[in-house]
């Protein structure tokens, strides 16, 4: 949807739901990972689920708005009048990715016994969740998860199911031009990327890391038996965030 612009606003709206499904990411060619051929007839139940580049839900608005004239003066109205408010508002859903495991001494290849079909994959034990929540220390539920048993035929779960927090931003931006001359002016603008600095998760900590082979318990969940946080880079924590509130002023002149 679109508005031309008239009575001092231009306005955009745009919305896609999408979903992307295959057998394959994007970046892995050739690689016997998540997402890579199989070659032992199972590529279909293994690999098939939402791609790498899958985002299901994109909105957008855009726009342009002219302030209304703070003034009648001509001196002052030099100064104060015919400023412009700008923004896009983004909201994206996140990206999907997978849950992986570490048994000191062991790798996911010496569970299935091969190094050319796949490895075992994490065990799903419980309801992980959505793969994202508002607390930074458990994004999903990290007691869902074990790792495989020895003879795995890296079944246990799908590929890219769950997904990491949506993208949630404003970025705004104030300007005016002043007229120097008939053909020179000069430009004023104060940009804000992230304005209202609200916290974007990005990256998790999605690797569960156990004792051993035959004592599968874990050592990097973030919380203790009682509750309490005790690791706060463990497993289902955030490890990165997306850039906080920027700001820049810049002045141009055209002539």
């Amino acid at each position: 949807m679109n508005r031309r612009f008239q009575k001092g606003l231009l306005l955009g709206v745009n919305y896609t739901w999408s979903k992307a499904l295959g057998t394959q990411g994007q970046d892995l060619p050739g690689i016997n990972s998540f997402g890579a051929p199989r070659i032992d007839g199972n590529q279909r139940s293994a690999n098939y689920g939402p791609q790498d580049f899958d985002r299901r839900h994109n909105f957008n608005v855009s726009w342009v708005y002219e302030l209304p004239r703070a003034t009648t003066n001509k001196l002052f109205g030099y100064a104060l009048n015919e400023w412009q408010l700008s923004g896009i508002y983004r909201y994206q859903t996140g990206a999907p990715y997978n849950i992986g495991f570490t048994v000191p001494g062991i790798s996911a290849y010496t569970l299935t016994g091969t190094q050319t079909i796949e490895g075992g994959r994490i065990a799903v034990v419980g309801d992980p969740g959505k793969g994202t929540s508002s607390d930074p220390y458990r994004q999903f539920n990290a007691t869902a998860f074990t790792t495989p048993k020895p003879g795995s035929l890296g079944l246990e779960t799908g590929r890219n199911f769950l997904y990491r927090s949506p993208i949630n931003s404003w970025d705004l931006s104030l300007a005016k031009r002043f007229a120097i001359t008939e053909k020179a002016k000069l430009e004023i603008r104060l940009d804000a990327f992230n304005a209202l600095n609200h916290t974007q998760f990005d990256s998790i900590n999605s690797t569960l890391i156990v004792r051993s082979l035959t004592d599968p318990t874990p050592t990097n969940l973030p919380f203790d038996a009682s509750g309490n946080l005790v690791n706060r880079n463990g497993f289902g924590t955030i490890s990165a965030v997306r850039p906080p509130r920027n700001m820049q002023l810049s002045a141009h002149i055209q002539f």
